[in-house]
Parts: C-alpha cells; structure tokens; sequence
C-alpha cells in the first residue's frame, strides 16, 4: 500500500491565513476549557509545536498512532477521517472527557478514561503547540503541552 502524507499545520510557521486562524482556534478551544476550571490560559509555542509536527511526520508514515517517548512534552493524539474531522473535533474529543472526572486526583485506573483532558487543564501547563500530518484519509492531530502535566495522585484542578 502506497501512503501519501504531508505535514499541512506547519504552514502555521510560514503564517498562512489559514493556518493562524486554526492556530487561533486551538488555543481558544484549549483556553476555554482551562477558564472552565480555573486554569490560567496556554500561550501558543513554536518549539512545541516543531516538536508536534516532528512527531506527525512520524505517525503519518506509520499510519497510525502512538505516544512519542522523551520529547519532554505532554502530548495528546487524535485520528479520524479528513473532511469529516477536523482539529477541532480532535480537541473535543479530548475534552468530551471531562464528564468521567470530578477533580479527583489521578491513578493509573483513572488516566486512560481522562487524561487527554487533564492534559488540556492542568494547572503547571502553559505551552501549547499542535501539528497534523495525513495519511491516505486520515488526519492525525498532535498537541503537545509544556510543562507536561497527568502526574499520579495529583488533581487537575
């Protein structure tokens, strides 16, 4: 099977219109969830989101997902069909989660059923960077947060 990928959300380095605006739209997604919560808001960063794209690069030849090991990032994934899902529906997705956590502190039983929303407002976190990559019809969202957060026994808020 021959993939075909590209690398479409680093054309927010070259500061396509298009791109800014998604940018833009992440963060905001991002911070609305964090301002539900009492999180201070997330400042975009280029060096994660490099760091992101990197890593779509990746999954993109692959096709498929997979946490990265030792970026020093907190990293959230996302995979669903282009033109049916966008980013945007990956950050949803993340945070549909909140409906399964309380402010409880997090076990290893808890983080799968949260973590991507946790990831999204814990409270350390102030760098967001994010990068999608395709494969075939797949879109694949890489959002990476620093510091990282989801540390065992401790809340999100």
């Amino acid at each position: 099977m021959k993939i075909h990928y590209a690398v479409w959300l680093t054309g927010l380095l070259a500061g396509t219109a298009a791109a800014g605006d998604m940018k833009q739209a992440l963060l905001d997604a991002h911070n609305s969830a964090r301002a539900e919560v009492g999180a201070g808001p997330l400042l975009w960063s280029v060096r994660a989101e490099q760091q992101a794209a990197s890593w779509a690069r990746v999954l993109s030849r692959r096709c498929d997902i997979e946490h990265s090991q030792g970026s020093g990032f907190g990293e959230n994934l996302f995979m669903g069909t282009r033109g049916y899902y966008d980013e945007l529906d990956g950050v949803k997705s993340w945070e549909d989660e909140k409906r399964y956590y309380s402010g409880q502190p997090l076990s290893r039983a808890l983080v799968p059923k949260v973590g991507h929303y946790t990831q999204m407002v814990w409270p350390d976190t102030r760098e967001l960077g994010c990068a999608t990559s395709t494969c075939n019809d797949i879109m694949i969202l890489v959002c990476n947060y620093y510091p990282p957060g989801n540390y065992l026994g401790e809340s999100a808020w």
